[in-house]
């Protein structure tokens, strides 16, 4: 009984560390999105939010192994980007939510980041 606990509690700090890790990202992939990618075309924008969260975890912790399963844009100026992840048996999605501005009204315009958000979801059935 105690080693089903102690497996549960265990569980728990490590989704605990894989969240404080997911604040992390979004402090970091803001800067390198603001230096790096300004006025770049919207419709490039998900493969580098993609490619870059993918990179960025792997770089923080060779550990915590994320794989994409989505990105799409429901809006003009959004992104939702979700990736399945995995440390030590403990599996948990990260959604990273980004909203950019347009300097235009069409998927090719120049966008800047304005906000973005990583967040883990602890329930992955």
């Amino acid at each position: 009984m105690t080693d089903k606990l102690a497996g549960k509690d265990d569980s728990q700090r490590l989704l605990g560390y894989v969240e404080s890790v997911a604040k992390e990202s979004r402090k970091a992939l803001t800067l390198e999105f603001n230096e790096k990618h300004k006025g770049i075309p919207f419709n490039k924008t998900g493969h580098i939010l993609r490619d870059s969260l993918i990179a960025w975890f792997g770089r923080r912790d060779k550990n915590l192994k994320i794989i994409a399963e989505s990105v799409n844009s429901a809006k003009l100026g959004e992104i939702r980007a979700v990736f399945g992840g995995e440390t030590k048996n403990v599996r948990f999605k990260v959604r990273a939510d980004a909203v950019f501005s347009l300097a235009g009204g069409s998927a090719e315009s120049p966008c800047y980041l304005k906000e973005l958000n990583v967040s883990i979801d602890r329930h992955t059935s």
